[in-house]
């Protein structure tokens, strides 16, 4: 049991790293990938350095120096999200570090610029803390399917406005025969399915009477099963003209 303790201790203490110790996980400084990124750096390349310090991650567990230089870069290139990433990846391997406190200071800048770049910028940066900033994301990704879906049903039912005229082939038993006059095309109005309405209440209001309930149902039977089963409020259906 005491014997299971020290090795836990041991691997615990393995697993912190406060920043001082030279161990394997400091060495991506002495790595030439990084040195040459701190090259283009002072040059003004900052797309070749960020380019250098990701080899030196990809080649080196534990490479803190790295992250921390990428989100630097990151952040110089206005693109926040990685840049926090980053940043973020250097707190978890050097959390007790000297500079650990400064680059808490650049995840709440990158978080700013982040807030910044948001269209119609919707609230100011400081309005919105960090343990906020997932949300937000979540609800603009949810906003984003919600607008793809309406765009979706609006070009739905633009193509069904006007259906095409019927071929000669085509037999309209109820119509009555007027003749060698053509087919007219039919013709549709939108309408917004609002609270309390039925096909009957619909029939009613826009036709003055409820004789158009089936005609509705026939021209919306994609978005219906049944004259009972009308879509949910705020659904966009055709009235037949």
């Amino acid at each position: 049991m005491v014997r299971a303790v020290f090795v836990f201790t041991v691997l615990l203490l393995a697993g912190c790293d406060d920043g001082s110790r030279a161990d394997s996980r400091t060495l991506d400084v002495d790595d030439p990938e990084f040195r040459q990124g701190q090259t283009f750096h002072k040059q003004g390349e900052i797309r070749k350095a960020l380019e250098c310090y990701l080899k030196v991650i990809d080649n080196r567990k534990g490479a803190a120096e790295s992250h921390l230089e990428a989100g630097r870069m990151y952040l110089e290139l206005q693109d926040p999200l990685p840049a926090i990433y980053h940043f973020n990846q250097y707190i978890r391997l050097k959390p007790t570090s000297e500079q650990a406190n400064i680059v808490r200071q650049l995840i709440k800048t990158a978080e700013k610029q982040f807030m910044q770049q948001l269209p119609g910028r919707p609230m100011e940066p400081d309005a919105l803390g960090g343990s906020d900033l997932n949300a937000k994301l979540r609800n603009l990704q949810l906003e984003n399917e919600k607008l793809k879906r309406e765009l979706a049903d609006y070009n739905r039912t633009q193509k069904a406005l006007v259906l095409p005229p019927k071929t000669t082939s085509e037999k309209t038993p109820d119509a009555p025969k007027t003749g060698d006059e053509p087919a007219k095309p039919q013709r549709f109005r939108q309408y917004t399915v609002a609270k309390g309405d039925t096909l009957n209440s619909i029939s009613k209001k826009t036709y003055g009477d409820t004789a158009h309930v089936s005609a509705i149902f026939n021209a919306n039977r994609d978005k219906m099963t049944s004259v009972n089963s009308l879509p949910k409020i705020g659904t966009v259906i055709l009235l037949p003209e």
